[in-house]
């Protein structure tokens, strides 16, 4: 037995989390027409979506960090 098909539901459910707390938070921002913080809720939701939705992204992330900033090089 793999947690691999337990991990691939919790992806799946987090995004349906993720979508509906950006969804109210909209909804919230645009009732209250606030649209500084609807635009706020918008990037900060792409950027944590980026992760929710392909997690080997953080990967990819942290190696382009680590060659700009040459943390590791002798």
């Amino acid at each position: 037995m793999s947690l691999e098909s337990l991990f691939n539901w919790f992806t799946e459910e987090l995004q349906y989390v993720l979508f509906f707390v950006i969804l109210v938070l909209l909804l919230v921002a645009v009732a209250k027409r606030a649209w500084i913080f609807a635009v706020g809720v918008l990037i900060a939701g792409a950027f944590i979506g980026i992760f929710v939705l392909n997690p080997d992204s953080i990967l990819a992330l942290s190696e382009w960090f680590s060659d700009k900033l040459n943390i590791g090089a002798n």
